[in-house]
């Protein structure tokens, strides 16, 4: 996840954001389907779950942002009425945030052994959704997003990032990336990013949010990675191959950005389901 240049903007001149990159919204509110998709992985939190395997695990990923991520069983994480809750906040060692992921360390940087939905979960070629309720909060970097596990060999990884939110201070922001991390990239990373500012989302309610990695879409020709929001499409983009052929695992984040004088802790963000269909 890194934070797009967008961010630098005033509001107005944010909203006023064009697609770059590549990205593409001549198709935007156009509607989802998964037909010929079957449901091949469904969490939907209904009653407290491990974080520490054999599917979901807490605090694997390397810190960034100005949370250090909590570990299994940290305050960071939390169950209420069905929902997972992640939770960042000041605590005696400085502000604490929290991740999920479908893979642990070994599996995700050192290629540890995995077999999806008993022993981690992965999946390649897949639709990726989400339902999640960012807090109305400043100082606010939640994210939905995936990776595909580091290649000991390569050392280089894909990144999707479905969604970043920041909050109140960019209530209709929709930021959504594509990453592509290794030594076969110049400076070792090239990043496709694109903002969309969305009435929808300011209600800091309930949404579904999801990405298409099926290449089934196309683009000026070629297969698409496709954003949506509540089943509507936001934008497309034109990716390498690479993204509908790889296996990615998936993170669900909630760090914390910007001044340190101006956030609101604590902060919590919710999550009711994460689904993946193939």
């Amino acid at each position: 996840m890194v934070m797009l240049a967008a961010l630098t903007l005033a509001p107005s001149q944010v909203a006023m954001a064009k697609p770059k990159n590549g990205w593409d919204e001549r198709h935007r509110g156009r509607p989802l389907s998964l037909g010929g998709a079957r449901l091949t992985y469904r969490e939907e939190f209904d009653s407290p779950v491990s974080l520490r395997g054999p599917v979901l695990w807490a605090g694997q990923h390397a810190d960034f942002g100005h949370a250090r991520f909590d570990a299994a069983g940290g305050y960071g994480y939390d169950w209420r009425d069905g929902l997972l809750v992640l939770r960042a906040y000041r605590g005696s060692a400085g502000i604490r945030g929290a991740n999920v992921q479908s893979l642990n360390a070994a599996q995700a940087y050192r290629g540890g052994a995995i077999v999806p939905g008993k022993r981690g979960f992965t999946c390649a070629g897949c639709y990726w959704e989400a339902r999640i309720r960012f807090p109305r909060a400043r100082g606010t970097w939640g994210g939905f997003w995936l990776l595909t596990p580091d290649d000991p060999k390569r050392r280089g990884h894909l990144e999707v990032d479905v969604i970043e939110y920041y909050g109140s201070g960019d209530a209709r922001g929709h930021h959504h990336s594509l990453h592509l991390w290794g030594p076969g990239e110049p400076g070792g990373h090239r990043g496709l990013g694109d903002y969309t500012g969305m009435d929808e989302i300011a209600d800091f309610g309930w949404h579904d949010y999801g990405v298409d990695l099926r290449g089934r879409e196309r683009l000026d020709g070629r297969p698409a990675a496709v954003i949506y929001v509540d089943g509507r499409e936001v934008g497309r983009i034109a990716a390498d191959p690479k993204f509908f052929e790889l296996s990615f695992y998936f993170l669900l984040t909630a760090n914390i950005t910007g001044a340190p004088d101006k956030l609101s802790l604590p902060q919590e963000i919710l999550v009711d389901q994460v689904r993946v269909w193939k």
